[in-house]
């Protein structure tokens, strides 16, 4: 280890204990070399292990009700376990700083070169102006915006949009779920997206009611669009 690298890893010691990190799950103060979420809760996270360009179940799920190039997820959403704390924390307290955990873990766990290749724009699902300004935020723009930027793929929250303040879909049953978006979305410009090639990224897919509603108002708006998915946790 070079003198510089002692250097930095002393400073971040002495930072650690005046300003001390913790983590987002479990809230134990974070070691040094951690980041956002320590070791033992990380190791609870369980992985996918799909891919963007093969099949697996997210894809079988989607594709059976609309057409879409891939589909994937990082993790299984375990019930109590600590992705569900992650998104909780994500959503309804302001960590933010998860969508930049999940977008660290996208770009180690794909190749750079096959991510990078497929896709012209990154899109979240898209809050009401409403819930948005509620909120204080989008819990997709952190997500969005560091895969953009590390891929050098445009990140953009201004092409799909949602016009209707739709209720929560949680506690909703699949058929309500459709029911509740149905119409929710729609495009901005399409004349402007002809031909390109759309990820749709959003935290977990449950029944995919919204996001099968966001994909049918893509292409019903630019037919020959491609679009593919991204999630951060899956209900399987």
């Amino acid at each position: 280890m070079s003198w510089l690298n002692y250097l930095i890893r002393g400073y971040k010691d002495v930072l650690n204990i005046f300003y001390p990190r913790f983590c987002i799950s479990c809230e134990h103060v974070l070691h040094p070399n951690e980041d956002f979420i320590c070791h033992q809760c990380a190791s609870k996270l369980i992985r996918t292990n799909y891919g963007l360009d093969a099949e697996n179940p997210i894809y079988d799920r989607l594709s059976a009700i609309i057409p879409i190039k891939s589909a994937s997820a990082l993790f299984l959403f375990d019930k109590q376990g600590v992705v569900q704390q992650l998104i909780h924390q994500l959503k309804y307290h302001g960590a933010q700083e998860v969508g930049q955990l999940m977008a660290n873990y996208v770009i180690n766990f794909y190749d750079d070169n096959s991510f990078r290749s497929q896709f012209d724009y990154i899109i979240p699902v898209p809050l009401h102006p409403e819930k948005q300004k509620q909120r204080g935020y989008n819990q997709l723009t952190l997500f969005g915006k560091n895969l953009g930027n590390y891929y050098s793929i445009q990140y953009t929250e201004n092409i799909l949009l949602r016009h209707q303040n739709t209720s929560s879909q949680t506690m909703k049953s699949a058929g309500q779920r459709r029911r509740n978006v149905a119409e929710a979305f729609s495009v901005a410009y399409p004349e402007f997206y002809s031909k390109k090639r759309f990820l749709l990224v959003d935290d977990v897919l449950t029944t995919g009611a919204t996001l099968e509603a966001c994909i049918e108002s893509l292409l019903k708006a630019v037919p020959d669009a491609q679009v593919s998915v991204l999630t951060m946790a899956v209900v399987l």
